[in-house]
């Protein structure tokens, strides 16, 4: 069988392709950029005569294009996307019903939420790691993925001064919180429908299911909530004087969850221990099940107690290491890349 994975430049394609070219599969690479996720006719054109040309029979993305999956309706070709982040608003596009798609999604409640657009054919799979051997950066603490582009949606300019308070407030009191999310709980019915009234996105398909109301406010305010939290380490950590942010494998890597991303182990966590790396990361619901907290991963409960621990840690480096070392081999037994693209075969299968 010969596959094409379309780029979107995450470093976790190169993975995929080694462990698919592993399992004795034919392998290419598309790359071009798109300039419209939906409608981008060039980006449409280029792909139906790569794969016309390569003769391809299944095309991989990480997270989910709908203009891919417009190409594999037209060509008849499965199409696998896996969405490992918490970038989902393009499983709103009518798209998804095609029949052709086949989509894994590494948050639980989302795949649960979607499952009913295509029943069969959208699957819940936990995202999983390559084990590489890299080199630590020295005296160095580094912020897991920073190329998030917040928020999604925005507070229009004439706004009430009382409901940006409001909203602030709810923002402040959620974010001293971890593993239990309480915001929908605080909207009545007069505050969700001021807030639809004053929230503007970004353009959309035309073909988009209109999302339901308060799950644009939770994105909204989750999406404001995770912005803060990262600006917030950011400028902590660069405070601390001797030590840098940094892409790569640092001593300490830091990870602050997505408030969107509600259930489950998000990717970077994995991508860090699978390189060797020490995680110091906040609780998120279930994170006892996968790990051994303090063994295998190190928590922070908030932002003193996260400075706290960096400066600790940087300064135990046996105990530091030690954690890297058995949380890498936790990954190595259960969370690899080759046990969930052996997990996505056992679901098409059972699909077909």
């Amino acid at each position: 069988m010969d596959i094409v994975i379309c780029s979107v430049g995450e470093e976790i394609e190169t993975s995929i392709a080694e462990v698919l070219e592993k399992l004795g599969y034919e392998i290419y690479v598309f790359r071009k950029a798109i300039n419209d996720q939906d409608y981008d006719l060039e980006y449409f054109q280029a792909l139906v005569s790569f794969i016309d040309e390569k003769s391809i029979d299944m095309v991989w993305s990480i997270g989910y294009l709908p203009i891919i999956s417009r190409v594999c309706s037209m060509k008849h070709k499965i199409y696998i996307s896996w969405i490992i982040r918490e970038f989902w608003n393009t499983l709103y596009s009518d798209t998804i019903k095609n029949s052709i798609n086949y989509i894994f999604i590494g948050e639980e409640t989302v795949a649960k939420q979607f499952y009913k657009n295509n029943p069969g054919h959208i699957f819940y799979l936990s995202p999983g790691a390559a084990i590489k051997d890299v080199n630590i950066m020295p005296d160095t603490v580094g912020l897991c993925f920073l190329d998030a582009k917040y928020p999604i949606y925005y507070l229009k300019d004439d706004s009430r001064e009382y409901l940006k308070g409001y909203i602030r407030g709810m923002v402040e009191a959620q974010k001293r919180v971890y593993g239990y999310h309480f915001l929908p709980k605080l909207l009545t019915k007069k505050l969700r429908n001021e807030i639809e009234g004053v929230l503007s996105e970004e353009d959309k398909g035309k073909d988009y299911t209109k999302k339901a109301v308060s799950d644009m406010i939770d994105d909204f305010l989750c999406d404001t909530i995770t912005k803060d939290e990262r600006d917030e380490v950011v400028k902590l950590i660069e405070n601390l004087g001797i030590y840098k942010i940094n892409t790569e494998i640092s001593q300490i890597n830091v990870n602050i969850t997505s408030r969107k991303w509600k259930t489950g182990i998000p990717y970077d966590i994995l991508r860090i221990m699978g390189a060797g790396g020490f995680i110091l990361t906040n609780y998120q619901p279930g994170m006892e099940e996968y790990f051994c907290i303090g063994d295998e991963i190190a928590l922070y409960e908030d932002n003193k107690d996260l400075m706290d621990k960096i400066k600790y840690y940087i300064s135990h480096e046996e105990e530091r290491e030690k954690i890297a070392n058995k949380g890498k081999k936790k990954i190595e037994e259960l969370y690899t890349l080759e046990h969930r693209i052996a997990d996505m075969f056992y679901l098409l299968s059972e699909a077909f």
